[in-house]
Order: structure tokens, then C-alpha cells, then sequence
């Protein structure tokens, strides 16, 4: 039976976050031509896909959020899946379920697989860097010149030269764009019903962020 190839889309219920997970072809978009490139994995055509950090969601590790208890699925079994606060079951998270469903040790990297790049919207780069709200004005203007300036959302994120980006970008804007590229990043993922996080840079900018292996 012929695996199946995965493809990443958003769906359209925040109309700022369309595109946060894509499909990069190097083909005719056409159904036909894109059909085929599904069906036989072509690598030189589907080139990646797009994805938000999956860290980010609420139910990604276990724990107690009461208790400010938050768990890989290896710790979890450490504690025979018990709180070490309260010494109640935590809450299960996504993590776990795929652990319990997993074939192959984790990193193994399946032979022809469509790569994949974790992205943080410009947005929200842009917000960390001048630690101000997304929908200030001032991030909203940074936001706006940074597109004009160079065509697209995807095009800062993904294809301007590190110099360019250096060059045409507020400074502190730039590095976190180009942090996000080289993901390094610090996650505290998301449990028991709580979003979890992505920060660009750290409390102390000394701190070196947390390397997060990129899938090109």
C-alpha cells in the first residue's frame, strides 16, 4: 500500500493566521500537477510545509496546571502517571497518546519524508521584539513596512538575506526573525487546558535560546 503524504493548511477562522501552516510547490498549481506530485512524493516539487509550533497547544504535554505540574510522556511515567503535587492522575496530553502509538523511536525520520520549517508569524516576532501587544500601533506600522519593503509575509520569514534582513529591518525585529529561521527558540509546551509558549528571546539577552532541531 503507497504511504500517504502529508500536507499542513489552516483553516480560515483567523483570518491573520491563513497561511500559518502552507504547502511550498515547485510546480504548476494546477489540480493535475499537484495530484501527481502528491501521489509519487516528488521532493524536487513539494519542496516542505509550514507549520506553527505544535508546542503551542493546550493539550500537548501532561500535567496539572493547577499544581503548575508539566510533563513529557517520559516523566509521566516516571510518576506511574501521578501528580507529584496532589498525587491525582494528570491530564493526558497529545504527546502521550502518540508516545503510547509509536512504532519507531523518536527523531527517526522515515526515508523520502516531505521536510517541514516551524514558523512564528511576523506578527508576533515583531510584538516580542518591541514587547508590546499585537494589534498596538506600533507593531501593526513595523508589520506594514516590513511587507511593503519586501513583498511578503513569507518572503521576510523565509528568503531575504540575513543581511537584508539586517539592513531593512528594525535590528531587534531582524534577529528575531532570523532566530525563528535557525529555530532557536524557547518552548514551554502547552498542558491540562493551558496554551503553551514560543519566546524568541529570553529574560536575560546573555541567555542563549534553546536549539530546536530544524527539519532541513
Amino acid at each position: 500500500m503507497d504511504k500517504i503524504t502529508l500536507i499542513s493548511n489552516s483553516d480560515s477562522q483567523s483570518p491573520q493566521k491563513i497561511g500559518r501552516e502552507a504547502n511550498v510547490f515547485n510546480c504548476d498549481l494546477d489540480y493535475k500537477s499537484i495530484r501527481e506530485v502528491l501521489r509519487t512524493k516528488d521532493n524536487n516539487k513539494f519542496l516542505y510545509t509550514i507549520e506553527f509550533f505544535p508546542e503551542e497547544g493546550k493539550y500537548h504535554y501532561d500535567g496539572h496546571r493547577s499544581c503548575k505540574v508539566r510533563w513529557s510522556p517520559q516523566e509521566t511515567k516516571k510518576n506511574n502517571g501521578l501528580c507529584s503535587v496532589c498525587m491525582r492522575p494528570v491530564t493526558v496530553g497529545v504527546m502521550n497518546r502518540v508516545d503510547r502509538l509509536a512504532d519507531r523511536k523518536d527523531g527517526f525520520h522515515p526515508q523520502g519524508r516531505i521536510p517541514f520549517r516551524n514558523l512564528i508569524p511576523l506578527l508576533e516576532i515583531i510584538a516580542e521584539a518591541k514587547q508590546a501587544g499585537v494589534g498596538t500601533k506600533g507593531v501593526q506600522n513595523e508589520y506594514l513596512k516590513a511587507v511593503h519593503r519586501f513583498g511578503s509575509e513569507f518572503r521576510v520569514l523565509l528568503d531575504v538575506p540575513e543581511k537584508d534582513l539586517r539592513a531593512g529591518l528594525d535590528p531587534r525585529i531582524a534577529e528575531g526573525v532570523i532566530r525563528v529561521r535557525q529555530g532557536k527558540v524557547n518552548i514551554a509546551p502547552g498542558f491540562d487546558g493551558e496554551f503553551g509558549t514560543i519566546k524568541i528571546f529570553g529574560e536575560n539577552e546573555e541567555e542563549t535560546p534553546q536549539n530546536i532541531q530544524l527539519a532541513l
